[in-house]
């Protein structure tokens, strides 16, 4: 801008601040009218307004029909200041002006720059006098929510305002305008603790399955058994080995509601007989697709969302009707462990359905239950001696009745472990069967640690088992047979499932294909399904873990006068790991004296942290 434009005691805009002209140079002189502050400024860091002189500056406010009626005059067309200030004020006056400029930057009637100013439309003016009552009200609604949440007496319209702090606490979203407001850090477990300090969730409410996306609420539309479906025809009429003269015990927990296997010996042979889940659902139909969504059962104590529809379980689980359609698996397992003549049959069976308790009171007694327990001891040992290694950590049943917690240590029973060890030979011998008549299947693998596993004869038993776990690297699954370290396997599959893990039910249904003289799936087809399922499959696990651990806190708050003994199991850093074996809960703390590994300690007094997932004890040494 040219200093001849420039007159000494001219308006000028300066940072949307007006100004008096000073002195002239190559810098211009100005003050500030408002703070009374002259300054040098460069003449293209301001605007012209007015010639001046500036006498005195006042803001005119016109009526509103005025202004209105300048609009319409005007709409559509570009302007001036001065032209705006003359049909409003009917002077061009500095007041007149730079009271015309406000009007301007208000941008209700005009918009613009000062050297370009346009009138609104009808419609424009329309939309945005829309637009700010909107925001007007928005404000207000949102001031009024504050004022609620100051009282912490929210109302059903504040869940708008809420869904941005639980989304943040669900780990869909980054940030949250309430937290913001508050000044509290943006992080899911502030925003965990706000939802439980207003009331919006429950103080036990369980978030993790939703943060890992599992459940979002019940499914509406379930896929349930067509019967025009052939293969549902199928299932009456195939034909099936009658073995409803065999004792087939299923072994499982009290509530159990799916039931998946069930074990049997008939004088030579074991059998495990798996719910015949694959000839009912084939691949790639409606009911497949919804397990292959879900990857497995999530189990939680506050209730269980099943891989497959109520309605499929409820006519595949073993043991659920009078006699139970299986798919049986009957080997030879000698002296020695060693597994042979595996025959895979579709059978009928009939089933006595026992929980653990009431199998480890038959198992003395009854001489089928002998039996299998020699067998799968002898079939341990095996695995013992391909230096398989067992881990005996502390386990619990946690269980949620009407917001109650209840935990029960789970007892080491030898029908459990009869239970497992069957599973195990099952799955064993599946994989020297698949390998044998090259079928491709989802091979359970885990690699040796990186190193070798630490000496712990001279260590406290919990501390031991917990040296050894944290050595273990992660299983993995792969259509390549692999060998399980752990299990001290050269090759296993997961075959005793199909209700409960997705990966259980393709392997039925490779089985079943080729039983039936069908072309087997491919190995890309069984990796393809082996990719769909994985990350679903760990986020399940998670869940499971966190939510197990979450409920133990809630435990805890619920008995503030709880007190117990813990193990420490690990020095961690500067902390104490410990166990609580009762509640199968490891945790760390600052202890005074950083007793060893395998003291035993007296804890009370819990204080939890529920959003961070932490608690913190009065401890003191047992022996004191």
């Amino acid at each position: 801008m040219s200093l001849s434009n420039f007159n000494v005691g001219a308006l000028l805009l300066y940072k949307s601040q007006p100004a008096e002209l000073i002195r002239l140079g190559d810098k211009i002189e100005i003050k500030l009218i408002v703070q009374s502050q002259t300054k040098k400024v460069r003449p293209k860091d301001v605007s012209i307004l007015h010639p001046g002189p500036v006498t005195r500056l006042n803001i005119i406010t016109p009526p509103a029909e005025d202004l209105e009626e300048a609009r319409s005059l005007l709409q559509d067309e570009t302007t001036t200041l001065t032209e705006i200030a003359e049909l409003i004020f009917n002077e061009a006056t500095v007041s007149a002006v730079w009271s015309a400029w406000q009007i301007v930057t208000e941008g209700l009637h005009f918009h613009g720059s000062p050297g370009l100013v346009k009138a609104r439309s009808d419609e424009e003016f329309a939309h945005e006098n829309t637009r700010r009552a909107a925001k007007k009200a928005r404000n207000e609604s949102w001031h009024s929510f504050l004022t609620r949440v100051e009282k912490k007496e929210l109302i059903e319209t504040d869940r708008n305002f809420m869904e941005e702090v639980e989304n943040l606490a669900l780990e869909r979203g980054s940030e949250s305008r309430l937290l913001r407001h508050l000044n509290k850090q943006q992080n899911k477990e502030n925003a965990h603790s706000l939802l439980i300090d207003l009331g919006f969730w429950d103080k036990s409410y369980n978030p993790y399955p939703r943060r890992f996306e599992l459940i979002d609420g019940k499914p509406e539309e379930e896929p349930q058994p067509d019967p025009a479906d052939c293969r549902i025809a199928s299932l009456a009429d195939e034909k099936r080995l009658d073995l409803t003269n065999l004792k087939a015990f299923a072994i499982d927990d009290d509530a159990t509601n799916d039931p998946d296997d069930a074990i049997s010996f008939d004088g030579k042979r074991l059998w495990v007989h798996v719910a015949d889940v694959a000839s009912l659902i084939d691949i790639d139909s409606p009911p497949d697709m919804y397990a292959r969504a879900r990857a497995a059962t999530l189990y939680l104590p506050e209730q269980t969302w099943t891989m497959l529809p109520e309605s499929f379980t409820g006519e595949l689980g073993i043991g659920l009707h009078e006699t139970s359609k299986a798919l049986s698996f009957a080997m030879i397992v000698a002296e020695n462990g060693t597994i042979s003549n595996l025959e895979i049959i579709p059978t009928l069976i009939k089933v006595t359905r026992l929980s653990y308790l009431e199998a480890e009171n038959m198992i003395s007694k009854d001489e089928d239950l002998k039996k299998i327990t020699a067998i799968t001891k002898a079939h341990r040992q095996k695995r013992v001696r391909a230096d398989a290694v067992e881990i005996e950590m502390p386990e619990a049943d946690i269980k949620v009745t009407d917001g109650l917690v209840n935990i029960t240590p789970n007892a080491r029973l030898a029908s459990r472990e009869l239970v497992s060890e069957a599973m195990l030979i099952a799955g064993a011998a599946c994989a020297g069967y698949a390998q044998e008549h090259n079928l491709p299947m989802p091979y359970a693998g885990q690699v040796a640690p990186n190193s070798e596993m630490p000496y712990t004869e001279d260590l406290a038993p919990l501390a031991a088992m917990f040296t050894k776990r944290r050595m273990m690297r992660p299983g993995r699954i792969s259509c390549t047979p692999q060998s399980h370290f752990g299990l001290g396997l050269s090759a296993y599959i997961r075959v005793t499932s199909p209700l409960r893990r997705y990966l259980d039910l393709v392997a039925h249904q490779q089985l079943r294909r080729h039983l039936n003289g069908a072309t087997p799936f491919s190995e890309n087809e069984i990796t393809q399904r082996i990719g769909a399922v994985n990350t679903t499959s760990t986020r399940i696990r998670q869940a499971e873990r966190i939510s197990n651990r979450h409920w133990t806190l809630v435990y805890l708050q619920q008995h503030p006068d709880w007190q117990g003994e813990a193990v420490v199991i690990a020095e961690w850093g500067r902390k104490s790991l410990l166990i609580i074996p009762e509640l199968a809960l490891e945790f760390e703390q600052n202890i005074p004296g950083n007793p060893l590994p395998g003291s035993h300690l007296i804890l009370s007094s819990p204080r939890v942290n529920l959003p961070y997932l932490e608690v913190f004890f009065q401890a003191k040494n047992k022996h004191r």
